[in-house]
């Protein structure tokens, strides 16, 4: 039966499309799909809404992708979120750069539990089915076809394209051996809200230091703040421990902020309003992002690094993909993604050498125009280029 369930018949459900992870990657490609009048499942093991150890803060680009959705008229501004003019870079001498979008440009700042939210809602509104609750344990498979997923519970959900959005620890990609180990960079996430801090600047800040860097950025207008810290990845066992809201998590992000005591200090007011949270490693490479019956996006399809904050776009730009052509979608995000995949990892480059991150920042000031084209880039309203990472190199 399409789009329905069976029940007591022994026949599985059946739908033109099962998304398994209901954040923003899934939600979208779910409403997409359900736009064009297929059937669509989406799933997800979480309850909404649900916290997320995920950056908060979406490019111009991605909030021009929120606009053509249609979210907006399902996320209240008047609420939560703050509209930035864009994030200040802070290497270790304390000299800084403010990368800007543009005076008709904002990128935005907001909890992910309204965005999650709001996207979950406007798959619904679409006529996508959401089943909440539900953990997908494996591809449903007949010799290489891919019939649909399998519940905990044994139950088989057959659907004509699995669509897999379950984030960096994705079952979809695992269950069809597709993940590839990443040699570097091996990195930590770790993040928190703070509430009580006062902060009246239009833009976030990029903290970077020699062992990792932090990223705050404001969530309102309230003095509620996203705080994120990506650090060396430790070794197994400290990195169970940072799991869970565990106290170890809180005590190394205490320690990442002691290396910027400015920063420290104006965060000191602030209280968690949740416990820290983790994800890692951060870094994922996937040998296929489609192929017959499947597809990934979002960062299930491959993540690098948050430096450059491109995650939410990269989700949602994704999941337009998927829906415009799935047969051309390789080919697709290859051309979407893959000149500032080589600009970020060049930009890692700059992270993890701070001397080279201060010869960049004092170039940029000095280069309106270099600055202006960075801005545009990272803010995903224009292709990215190398000559604009080579030109903050070179004399």
């Amino acid at each position: 039966m399409r789009g329905s369930e069976a029940a007591g018949s022994g026949v599985p459900e059946s739908y033109d499309a099962v998304v398994v992870g209901a954040g923003p990657a899934g939600s979208a490609t779910a409403s997409l799909l359900a736009g064009q009048g297929r059937s669509v499942l989406l799933l997800d093991a979480a309850h909404f809404p649900r916290a997320k150890a995920c950056a908060e803060y979406i490019s111009p680009g991605g909030v021009a992708i929120l606009q053509r959705l249609g979210a907006f008229e399902t996320l209240d501004l008047g609420q939560t979120g703050r509209w930035l003019d864009g994030m200040r870079i802070i290497p270790p001498s304390g000299a800084s750069h403010l990368v800007t979008y543009g005076q008709r440009h904002h990128a935005l700042s907001v909890p992910r539990r309204a965005l999650d939210m709001a996207l979950l809602e406007l798959a619904r509104g679409h006529g996508a089915h959401v089943r909440e609750g539900f953990r997908v344990q494996r591809v449903w498979r007949e010799g290489r076809q891919i019939r649909g997923v399998v519940g905990a519970a044994g139950e088989r959900i057959e659907a004509g394209l699995v669509v897999g959005a379950d984030g960096l620890q994705s079952v979809v990609a695992g269950a069809l051996r597709l993940r590839r180990p990443a040699r570097w960079p091996r990195r930590l996430g770790l993040t928190v809200h703070l509430a009580g801090v006062a902060w009246p600047a239009a833009h976030g800040e990029m903290w970077v230091g020699r062992h990792g860097y932090v990223g705050v950025a404001p969530l309102d207008d309230h003095g509620l703040l996203s705080v994120g810290a990506v650090l060396p990845l430790p070794r197994p066992a400290a990195h169970r421990a940072t799991r869970g809201g565990s106290e170890p998590a809180m005590a190394r992000l205490q320690a990442a902020l002691a290396e910027f005591p400015a920063l420290a200090r104006r965060l000191a007011t602030g209280r968690p309003v949740e416990p820290v949270r983790g994800a890692g490693p951060l870094a994922q490479r996937v040998r296929a992002n489609a192929g017959p019956g499947f597809a990934l996006v979002g960062d299930a399809a491959g993540f690098f690094d948050p430096f450059t904050g491109e995650g939410i776009f990269r989700a949602l730009r994704g999941a337009e993909l998927v829906a415009a052509d799935l047969a051309r979608y390789p080919a697709a995000r290859a051309g979407a993604f893959g000149p500032k995949e080589r600009l970020t990892a060049l930009i890692q480059l700059f992270v993890q050498v701070p001397a080279l991150l201060e010869v960049a920042v004092r170039r940029l000031e000095a280069r309106p125009h270099l600055a202006r084209r960075l801005g545009a880039i990272l803010g995903d309203l224009e292709p990215a280029s190398l000559d604009v990472a080579l030109r903050l190199l070179l004399p």
